[in-house]
């Protein structure tokens, strides 16, 4: 008799419920992966110079060369006191530019006030003279000698002692104002070195300036850095963040124990073709048998055989 096979499989699946959610991750992973899911470019940006640093620029390229009209003026004003000081030179002949045009008329104005006083003491000398019969005789020719000696020696002190007086005077005058030149010449050297200073202190002060909004500017452009930073890594967080969510639920699915089903089919085939006619040819002999043998079947032993 032939062996049979049977043949028998096995299946082995998860619960339903985890099959749903393996195939939610495989979705949503196809999701962000596949055509079309590209996530848009987030490129490292740069922040533009601040207000403050422009400012700064402005300021810087409108400063240069600022002090220049400062100096200009300075070294002017320093050439002019050098050439002030250069003429301002006292020689033993500078009062006759200082002596009073008027001099030699005061001097004989002088000179007439004295005469009119001797020929008033003349005459009063005479009228006494006369009154006293002494008129033309020989004292009163000495006395009026006398009178007119002390006019004349009075007229040349007062003379003397006025020109003198006009040439001290005069000197006096000339030395005051060379030293007055001088002075003059003295500040204004000062006041160009003084102006130049100015243009030297402003461009000091200019770079300051430029040097404060630098500084300022350099805090807003590090702030719009960080800005901008932080926007990209908002946006990058954003772009990751379904990722991160598709490998939490794959971290869950992990993390839970596998709830497996297992399916058996068994499967016996069917007898073969000679199976089949055997089993006739052994159901025919078996009905054969019950009706009385073969002799029967082929009529031995029948009545009609016997007869």
């Amino acid at each position: 008799m032939a062996t049979q096979t049977v043949d028998q499989t096995q299946t082995v699946r998860l619960a339903p419920f985890q099959e749903e959610f393996l195939a939610d991750i495989f979705a949503s992973a196809k999701a962000l992966t596949g055509e079309g899911s590209m996530m848009p470019f987030a490129p490292q940006q740069l922040a533009g110079l601040s207000e403050g640093q422009r400012a700064a620029i402005s300021n810087a390229l409108g400063g240069v060369g600022a002090f220049q009209p400062f100096l200009r003026q300075g070294s002017g004003a320093v050439q002019s006191g050098i050439m002030g000081a250069l003429g301002a030179n006292y020689t033993p002949t500078s009062f006759r530019d200082f002596m009073d045009p008027f001099q030699e008329d005061v001097i004989q104005q002088q000179y007439d006030d004295i005469a009119e006083q001797g020929r008033a003491q003349l005459s009063d000398f005479g009228q006494r003279a006369a009154g006293a019969g002494a008129f033309g005789g020989s004292r009163q020719g000495i006395a009026e000698s006398e009178i007119v000696r002390n006019v004349l020696d009075q007229q040349a002190r007062t003379g003397s002692q006025l020109r003198s007086q006009g040439f001290q005077a005069a000197q006096q005058a000339a030395q005051q104002a060379a030293n007055q030149q001088l002075r003059q010449a003295q500040l204004t050297g000062q006041l160009g070195v003084s102006q130049a200073g100015l243009g030297q202190l402003g461009q000091q002060m200019a770079v300051q300036d430029v040097n404060t909004l630098l500084g300022i500017g350099g805090l807003q452009q590090q702030q719009g850095q960080k800005e901008l930073d932080v926007a990209r890594s908002n946006l990058l967080a954003a772009q990751a963040l379904p990722f991160q969510q598709v490998g939490f639920m794959s971290d869950i699915f992990r993390g839970v124990p596998a709830l497996q089903q297992t399916t058996s089919q068994t499967r016996t085939p069917g007898p073969s073709r000679g199976s089949q006619m055997l089993g006739l040819g052994i159901a025919g002999l078996g009905a054969i048998g019950s009706a009385g043998g073969f002799g029967n079947f082929f009529n031995f032993g029948s009545p009609i055989g016997r007869a």
